[in-house]
């Protein structure tokens, strides 16, 4: 379930969103696995976000990488582009969106 968890602005006057992945796991490996999927950015006259995955895709320094090494790679792009602060409050924002509302509990009819 992709949730789009902070949305903020820079000083700058740049919009940033950045994207959560919830996996959900079934059988025997019975964990969630909570993942940045994707920051997007733009300034405030452009109507399109441009995604930071899409600009790191295209460096040829990531293609010559093995897949741990991409994932690594990957993860200091992020914490560079916006900060280790900004990243774990997305997945509590992304959690808080997808929490159970106890006040508004509704029963099917059997």
């Amino acid at each position: 379930m992709r949730i789009d968890a902070l949305k903020y602005r820079t000083e700058d006057n740049q919009d940033i969103i950045i994207v959560v992945d919830l996996q959900v796991g079934y059988g025997y490996q019975n964990n969630n696995i909570w993942q940045i999927t994707d920051i997007g950015y733009k300034s405030s006259r452009q109507r399109k976000y441009t995604y930071l995955s899409t600009t790191i895709r295209d460096r040829y320094e990531y293609r010559q990488l093995d897949q741990k090494e991409r994932e690594q790679y990957v993860k200091e792009k992020y914490i560079e582009f916006v900060g280790e602060d900004k990243l774990k409050e997305a997945v509590m924002e992304a959690w808080k969106s997808i929490k159970p509302d106890l006040e508004n509990l509704t029963f099917s009819k059997a």
